[in-house]
């Protein structure tokens, strides 16, 4: 019966994850967004949908996938006891992470009150006088703090930010490459709950982590030796409008300020994993580049064929994105996919990405594992440190991870 309404909604394939409830006919609760309202019946005729969504229903979950956006998958699937289950969304997550590098979750744990909080004092922290802001200000020397003049390819984004991160597993250590948190005097509980909020999508990367190790047939605990001394970090922007947005067709390269901007120029990240918190309710901006090719993940390169694909936000998941580091350690099994944000003419938009990265003493290479290496050693403190610097000033080229890839075996 729900393959049968999925047909109706004009979809092209669905993962069904879980049985039905026996005996119900009650209509999947949807998930609203505002790009569509598809009432997904088990029984009669449904509404026809383009987009991509996962319904939920007491005893049914599924994942639906029509190929024109990344998935959207239902964390609440992976319990213990249950393997058929566990290697279905393993399956997925892996699926996703190769082709898009993208998927969103659902059902992933974070207390829903705690997100309100959270964004709540982001945005009382942002609506404060840039004479406040500034006090927490970022410097050459010291990454983490507030910036509103960041550079991304060397062209500069319209947006403003605050930085937070662990140095060596801290968040109340300092660290040669990072610096240390600053922490601003208001909002009063802006620091407990940035705090809480750190832990709790700590704790989510550290499963999503275990899910995408298994995927490359390792064990789930793989990535655990990385959480003691990490070095991820929590950006809360704030992206104002913008009087003069490029379009959402403009295409691979950078515009120049007679052309328009962009909130976020066009970049991968650069550690292992991304859980971005974003509204479905504010623009939908953030964009992935799609392409066949491999220089797909090289954003140093403006002549890949391909195209941008907006990812529409799910009210209440999280948008998971691979980073560099897992790139290069799945030896091109999982893509880190370039990415970009685009402004808005009139209304304002939050988002706050949390970057799960190595401790900086790690060296990435490829799992051992997956065959000939196309990557070299990419020391991630080293890179760590050259990347920063080549967003918080124009200088010189920034750091790719096609620098270190590996030359082609003679044959």
């Amino acid at each position: 019966l729900v393959l049968v309404a999925v047909a109706e909604c004009g979809l092209t394939h669905a993962f069904v994850l879980a049985p039905l409830a026996p005996g119900s006919h009650r209509a999947l609760a949807k998930i609203d967004q505002s790009r569509l309202r598809c009432d997904l019946p088990l029984r009669g005729k449904a509404k026809r949908t383009r987009a991509t969504t996962t319904w939920v229903h007491s005893g049914a979950q599924m994942v639906l996938d029509v190929g024109n956006e990344p998935p959207v998958i239902d964390l609440s699937l992976l319990k213990k006891g249950e393997p058929q289950r566990e290697s279905e969304v393993v399956q997925l997550i892996a699926e996703a992470a190769s082709r898009w590098g993208f998927f969103q979750v659902v059902n992933h744990g974070v207390d829903v009150d705690l997100i309100k909080d959270f964004d709540r004092a982001t945005a009382d922290f942002f609506a404060l006088d840039k004479e406040e802001k500034y006090k927490v200000r970022r410097t050459s020397d010291n990454s983490r703090g507030y910036f509103d003049d960041e550079l991304t390819k060397q062209t500069r984004d319209w947006k403003e930010a605050f930085d937070v991160g662990s140095q060596g597993g801290s968040l109340d250590a300092v660290s040669k490459v990072d610096g240390f948190n600053q922490w601003p005097e208001a909002p009063s509980d802006f620091e407990p709950l940035v705090r809480d909020y750190f832990t709790a999508v700590t704790d989510l990367s550290m499963r999503l982590l275990g899910v995408l190790a298994v995927g490359l047939d390792q064990p789930a605990t793989f990535f655990d030796h990385h959480r003691a001394e990490h070095s991820s970090y929590l950006r809360l922007n704030h992206y104002p409008p913008c009087p003069s947005p490029v379009g959402a067709e403009y295409g691979l390269g950078s515009p120049g300020e007679d052309e328009g901007f962009l909130a976020v120029n066009r970049h991968t990240d650069a550690g292992l994993l991304t859980v971005l918190r974003q509204k479905a309710s504010e623009p939908n901006s953030l964009q992935v580049y799609m392409s066949e090719d491999l220089a797909r993940s090289l954003p140093d390169s403006d002549a890949v064929p391909g195209r941008w694909v907006t990812v529409s936000p799910v009210e209440g998941a999280f948008t998971i994105n691979v980073g560099d580091m897992m790139q290069v350690l799945s030896n091109d099994r999982y893509r880190a996919p370039l990415h970009r944000v685009l402004a808005h003419r009139e209304r304002h938009r939050y988002s706050a990405p949390f970057f799960f990265n190595p401790p900086y003493a790690v060296d990435c290479t490829p799992m051992p594992s997956l065959g000939q290496p196309v990557y070299s050693v990419v020391n991630w403190g080293e890179f760590r440190r050259r990347r920063f610097e080549g967003d918080f000033a124009d200088q010189g080229e920034e750091v790719q991870i096609s620098q270190y890839r590996a030359a082609p075996v003679q044959r």
